[in-house]
């Protein structure tokens, strides 16, 4: 398989100097954040919100369980207040080895100068010994002369922050190395990485276990990033413990950061519901001039696959400017050609003093970006290699069905493909195949039952399709109608999801829509056809009939809501009243009524899922000692 490119030129020159006026589009390719302490407050995470973030990461390298909760509520109470859907990835630290009993002053290192490694965690840290969090070093093959990097972050090496060491002597507890360079270390961590020599120790470390098992299941975490992965084993291990403790819905991201998980990229990915591919623990094992071979060979893999990858580590300078460099700039520009599917900034956003620049500038390029991708070119390239030696079609059912959407969609100059999905499975099957136009996903829920109460699946799905390129969730409302009438169903979330992407100004009058409906097998949930790709025309009888949805919608949401979320607590029962609202149409505006979601009050345990700024969509209820929500359903 050859590495290939798919950069459609522009125009010309001046049609890109020229100011964007086509901006109701946003970026395609998604942004993720990793939270910390400039980045935990509520206003700030609804401005990373608003500015486009769509992932949030939590990462157990540090901090306490309680911390990580309160940022975890913060998070929840800024997607009430903006209405915007966010997925939560849970990291885990893995066999990262750290350095331990710091003290407050930072750790001047002199370039020749000796310096220890040693097991003995109750020695205190200091610029001769260097106490780290590993048992033994049988965990790892050091040798005489072996490389050893240590730094905040694992950062690239030019700054002052990080040192290269060179092993001198190994001992049973001690390693003693030299100095290669003058550093200064400090921070909130400090990491050791033993190049070229892989950890033998567990995957999941014993902290990992207990967070998964505490504050992964009480959080029903949407994605889990496994730190250090060597190889499917490593992932079959994490599936056996999720399952274990009832996160079998929680999707795997496999961590790419050493030479042997690189080395099993072809054998993770069957495992793997998705890569993250660390280029700043692989920066440090891979010299810097094959980088870019790898880049492009690691995404392109993932994409041949439908596998959605993450990469890291690109607006390093935006930690303390306000603006990227060049080079980093053509390099978000470059994942986006390359065929990335999100964006993962670290410390830009968890200590940075401009996380929602950053945001909002990575968002930027990726949306400029993405004018010079060629999805065409990219799509025969899928296609040629989905199909046999003798032209004979090799994919799936469900990916015969994605492509011709897709196929269809560009042929016609589609505004925007829907889709109607209950497990995610048919938006990224869509977004595998990369169209010029987004995609807004539709999920059902399921109605689940223990027979003492009922709950709704539906919004993890929509969180983890979230991470797709391309893909926009919103979250079909079974008010619209009862779960066993398919066809009712279908027809009004159809013209629910036309009133939504008209209100957003993504389809107007004259556009024409795609629409792929699956084949589905447990027709009790789900539509009754076998799957079907339509293409609508919006004509003013469609979105008359959206915008009539739309009302309908709130009226039976008036009637259905003190049936549906009967709910009592200390505090009494909550109350949300309707409000107008203007819905944007092509010939002037239309008035219809919502329920803003963002009446209904943080302290009232009520956790409030919204795929769409409206605020049309149900709410989440969580029983507790305190509140009580009772379920009824005709």
């Amino acid at each position: 398989m050859s590495v290939r490119g798919f950069f459609a030129p522009p125009d010309s020159l001046q049609s890109i100097l020229e100011v964007d006026k086509d901006t109701k589009y946003p970026a395609k390719t998604k942004v993720a954040c990793t939270l910390g302490p400039k980045s935990r407050d509520v206003p700030v995470l609804e401005q990373l919100l608003n500015e486009g973030m769509a992932i949030a990461r939590i990462d157990f390298s540090w901090g306490s369980k309680e911390h990580h909760q309160e940022t975890l509520d913060n998070l929840r109470k800024a997607v009430r207040h903006t209405k915007k859907l966010c997925g939560v990835i849970m990291d885990t630290q893995g066999p990262e080895i750290l350095v331990m009993n710091r003290g407050t002053k930072p750790i001047h290192l002199e370039r020749g100068a000796m310096v220890a490694l040693t097991c003995n965690q109750s020695a205190q840290a200091s610029a001769k010994i260097l106490p780290i969090s590993c048992p033994a070093f049988d965990w790892f093959d050091v040798r005489p002369g072996a490389p050893v990097f240590i730094g905040q972050y694992l950062a690239t090496g030019s700054e002052t922050t990080s040192a290269l060491l060179t092993v001198n002597k190994v001992t049973k507890d001690t390693v003693e190395c030299t100095c290669n360079n003058a550093a200064i270390l400090e921070g909130l961590r400090l990491t050791i990485h033993f190049m070229g020599t892989p950890s033998k120790g567990p995957i999941l470390s014993d902290s990992d276990v207990d967070v998964i098992k505490t504050w992964g299941v009480q959080n029903k975490i949407d994605f889990l990033s496994l730190s250090f992965c060597r190889g499917a084993e490593d992932v079959k291990t994490c599936r056996k413990l999720l399952d274990s403790c009832g996160l079998k819905s929680t999707k795997i991201l496999a961590k790419i950061e050493t030479r042997l998980g690189l080395s099993n990229l072809s054998d993770i990915l069957p495992e793997a519901d998705g890569i993250l591919f660390s280029r700043g623990h692989l920066g440090v094992e891979i010299d810097a001039e094959k980088m870019c071979r790898i880049q492009k060979m690691v995404l392109q893999e993932c994409n041949q696959v439908g596998k959605p990858v993450i990469v890291t580590r690109v607006l390093d300078t935006m930690t303390d400017t306000p603006r990227p460099t060049r080079a980093e700039a053509t390099d978000v520009a470059n994942l986006v050609l390359d065929g990335t599917d999100c964006i993962l900034l670290g410390a830009e956003t968890f200590r940075g003093h401009y996380p929602v620049e950053t945001v909002k500038t990575t968002a930027a390029i990726c949306r400029q970006a993405e004018k010079a991708y060629d999805s065409e070119a990219f799509y025969q390239s899928l296609v040629e290699d989905t199909t046999g030696q003798e032209g004979e079609w090799t994919g799936t059912t469900l990916e015969s069905l994605a492509s011709s959407a897709v196929r269809g969609a560009v042929k016609l100059n589609a505004a925007l493909i829907i889709a109607f999905t209950i497990t995610g499975r048919t938006a990224k099957t869509l977004a595998k195949y990369r169209p010029p136009m987004p995609i807004l996903s539709v999920v059902f829920p399921r109605l689940h039952t223990d027979a003492l109460k009922w709950t709704f699946t539906g919004e993890a799905e929509a969180h983890q399709i979230m991470i797709s390129r391309g893909v926009f969730p919103l979250l079909a409302d079974p008010s619209l109608g009862g779960t066993t009438e398919a066809e009712s169903m279908e027809g009004s979330m159809l013209s629910r999801a036309i009133a939504h992407a008209t209100n957003k100004q993504w389809i107007k009058r004259g556009d024409r829509i795609v629409v792929l409906q699956c084949p589905r097998k447990n027709e009790d949930f789900n539509f009754r056809e076998s799957g079907v790709v339509k293409f609508i025309t919006v004509t003013d009888e469609v979105l008359d009939a959206a915008v009539s949805t739309y009302n309908t919608h709130t009226t039976a949401v008036q009637e259905l809501r003190p049936r549906l979320f009967r709910y009592q607590s200390k505090k009494g029962s909550f109350k949300t009243e309707p409000v107008l609202m203007r819905v944007s149409a092509e010939g002037g505006e239309r008035t219809v009524t919502s329920f803003p979601l963002a009446t209904i009050r943080a302290e009232d345990n009520m956790r409030a899922s919204s795929g769409d700024e409206d605020g049309l969509l149900s709410a989440d209820t969580e029983s507790d000692d305190d509140a009580v929500a009772v379920v009824g359903m005709r």
